[in-house]
């Protein structure tokens, strides 16, 4: 497409006849226009560089406490998540997390690249940082494991049902 258009502005810049016709000095400022809004839009029209993302929702239960709730909330917030998680993160490819409580249920979303590999994106985020295990232990020792599941596992996979989005039903 900018090809078309370069040939296009070289015709018109090397072609006397063409010049008269159309009066370039006149027109110049509208070539370079129309020049740079090609070049704009070629630019940004790269669908290689989109990437695309899988999101896991997941849910646990808190030992029911208060004193847990409020501790776990407050582990949390902005100003209570470790740095060294961050770290974690951006290193294991995590996109965003998103946690909900109500009382002693916990339901976290999870964001990554779709074709990240879940079991390398573990290792790199309890690679990342001595603490992130210190993170976790932590956070294993105020959640327990839902009802029938195995008392090691603590976030069980939820199975997406429902799916309504821009006025079109989904699932």
């Amino acid at each position: 497409m900018i090809l078309a258009y370069l040939i296009f502005i070289c015709i018109l810049y090397f072609s006397p006849s063409i010049m008269k016709r159309i009066s370039i000095k006149e027109n110049l400022n509208k070539i370079i226009l129309l020049c740079c809004t090609v070049f704009f839009i070629s630019c940004n029209n790269n669908k290689k560089g989109i990437q695309e993302y899988t999101t896991v929702v997941m849910t646990t239960e808190l030992i029911n406490d208060s004193t847990v709730f409020a501790f776990y909330d407050s582990l949390h917030s902005k100003e209570g998540v470790w740095p060294e998680l961050r770290k974690a993160n951006m290193a294991s490819g995590i996109k965003e997390i998103e946690i909900y409580r109500y009382d002693n249920r916990v339901m976290m979303m999870l964001s990554f690249p779709s074709n990240a590999d879940p079991v390398k994106m573990d290792s790199l985020y309890l690679s990342a940082d001595k603490r992130v295990k210190e993170w976790t232990d932590l956070m294993s020792s105020l959640q327990r494991s839902l009802p029938g599941i195995d008392t090691t596992q603590k976030w069980v996979p939820m199975k997406l049902i429902h799916h309504y989005s821009n006025g079109e039903y989904l699932k």
